[in-house]
């Protein structure tokens, strides 16, 4: 087996199989960890109109045992295939075709995967979600690198006094306002991780009306496969945006103002979100162009007005992601993920529920 790509908890390898020929097999290391047997149901799960547009499951071990891997394999995605990130970021498509390609995804998303529903989990999901937000940060306190950041009562964020992240977990659970912001009138079937890294594009179909996609790694780095429409926005968004191009891509600043361990900690920080690398992001003619397709879309319009909230959920799932992510990348991405993830959950408790007194919303 040839390694294709190496993830924080799962391997891509290229092989030849007698049946199918040239395969990809997506492999957990071996720590373990990760969502990949929730991902290989999912995919298994899949309405069958739909299928064409996710990774076959070819052959799958769901469980791990005996010194044997979870893992599944599926169709190679060759010549003629691209990352619809590489494409935009590249600028290979004009803008028109890059508006069309997202549009098509989205229509794929609103008419054959949210519109499959599970009401019997929807009362509970605001607890799940704030479940999983208090494991990120235990998981975050439990790293040395980040064990004194995390027990301070605030943090200081290009001057604005926030926050920390348990104060604000703390304030979510004892708000019960909060809490119903975060229940969406109906769990649905999402991706869980759906933006332009995650989706492939055929070459010779870019144009037609409905041109060939597949749309890859559901469920990470969440592991949430039934959810919420507001959390794929958010992820969408959030790359849209050119956040999170910029966190990964190590495009920001990050100066701690102060080394003093009694103090409370204080940082700079931006998001070059206008860098060079991300200039065809920059004019966030997407990002407006996807809040259009939302508002007006015929497909789009019932589901989002149904969800009359979603924007500030999307606060929380922005932030949840960001947390989630932290203690898996490298240093600085991941005090920049953790300050990013801050600074959108104290806009979620700020601006859905009031502000906390003597603290504000970082600007910027």
């Amino acid at each position: 087996m040839q390694l294709l790509r190496e993830g924080y908890s799962e391997c891509l390898f290229l092989l030849t199989d007698e049946r199918w020929g040239t395969i990809v097999r997506k492999q957990t290391k071996p720590e373990g960890g990760g969502s990949l047997p929730a991902e290989i149901a999912w995919l298994e799960d899949l309405p069958p109109a739909v299928q064409r547009y996710f990774p076959r499951v070819l052959r799958s071990r769901k469980h791990a045992g005996n010194g044997h891997p979870v893992f599944y394999d599926m169709p190679y995605f060759g010549e003629g295939w691209a990352v619809l990130s590489d494409l935009i970021l590249s600028q290979r498509l004009d803008r028109g075709r890059e508006l069309a390609l997202i549009g098509h995804v989205l229509h794929i998303m609103f008419r054959e995967i949210f519109s499959v529903t599970y009401p019997q989990e929807t009362a509970t999901y605001p607890d799940r979600l704030v479940g999983l937000l208090e494991r990120c940060a235990w998981r975050l306190s439990a790293l040395p690198a980040f064990a004194r950041l995390m027990a301070a009562p605030s943090i200081t964020l290009n001057g604005t006094r926030l926050a920390n992240v348990f104060p604000l977990v703390e304030t979510i659970k004892a708000r019960a306002a909060l809490r119903r912001q975060l229940r969406p009138p109906i769990v649905r079937k999402v991706h869980g991780d759906l933006h332009p890294d995650n989706i492939l594009v055929y070459g010779p179909s870019i144009g037609q009306p409905c041109p060939r996609l597949v749309l890859l790694d559901p469920l990470a780095p969440l592991g949430i496969g039934r959810g919420d429409v507001a959390m794929d926005i958010a992820k969408l968004g959030s790359w849209l945006s050119a956040e999170l191009s910029a966190l990964r891509l190590g495009l920001f600043s990050l100066v701690p103002e102060h080394d003093d361990p009694h103090a409370a900690p204080a940082f700079r920080f931006s998001l070059h979100t206008h860098a060079r690398q991300l200039r065809t992001l920059g004019d966030r003619v997407l990002l407006r162009q996807l809040a259009r397709l939302l508002n007006t879309a015929p497909w789009a319009r019932p589901v989002c007005e149904l969800n009359r909230n979603w924007q500030q959920r999307e606060r929380f799932y922005k932030a949840l992601y960001a947390l989630s992510m932290a203690p898996i990348v490298p240093a600085p991405q991941n005090l920049a993920r953790l300050l990013t993830g801050l600074r959108h959950l104290h806009d979620f408790v700020s601006l859905t529920g009031g502000p906390e007194p003597g603290v504000r919303a970082a600007a910027g």
